[in-house]
């Protein structure tokens, strides 16, 4: 069984507060390494009401892995998160051709930044899934900019986003995100026995 599976199932036999930060630890692997600015996570199980697991750990996993969350929605038992390195996202984001394609969304890219942009998308999310999020995940703007012209279709390949520029640079970062969650995944079993 590939390791991603038994680490699902074995999240499934964890109490809440256990789930929540096994969860983070594995599919924010990427982000915490430094490999992308961020991710959304759903943070759900069998329709148990997560929010107070994930928000009595927040603060303290904030620090423990040195990233930052934003709920961008949340129902009665589940919470979506926006997680993300400051210092990744900037970085990206302040790219000339990116703060160019975000200004033309409407995205405020002079003052505060990054966290006026984060602030926007939020609303954007709220009211709908907004396409320009994939810059916020990482994706490279080529792949964005090709998934709104084409409206997701007709890409060269799919991962972790669909794929319209660099096939080859996508399908190496896809392996590196991989890795790294699969590595986590890996250490968290083995830590609990339950390899």
């Amino acid at each position: 069984m590939p390791v991603l599976q038994k680490f699902m199932l074995f999240l499934k036999t964890q109490d809440k507060a256990a789930f929540v930060e096994a969860m983070i630890a594995c599919f924010a692997a990427p982000l915490i390494k430094g490999l992308r600015c961020g991710i959304l996570l759903n943070v759900s199980r069998n329709g148990e009401d997560m929010r107070l697991a994930w928000r009595s750990q927040k603060n303290g996993l904030s620090r423990r892995f040195g990233v930052e969350f934003e709920e961008m929605s949340f129902t009665e038992r589940s919470v979506i998160l926006f997680i993300y390195r400051t210092d990744l996202l900037a970085l990206h984001l302040s790219g000339e051709d990116t703060v160019r394609f975000l200004e033309n969304m409407g995205y405020d890219c002079a003052g505060d930044f990054p966290s006026g942009c984060v602030k926007t998308l939020i609303e954007r999310f709220r009211a709908g899934m907004p396409h320009e999020i994939g810059v916020f995940l990482g994706y490279p703007l080529d792949d964005v900019k090709g998934f709104i012209e084409n409206g997701g279709r007709d890409s060269k390949a799919t991962g972790y986003w669909k794929v319209y520029g660099d096939e080859s640079y996508a399908m190496r970062k896809f392996d590196e995100y991989r890795k790294a969650e699969t590595d986590v995944a890996a250490t968290t079993l083995k830590e609990a026995g339950y390899v």
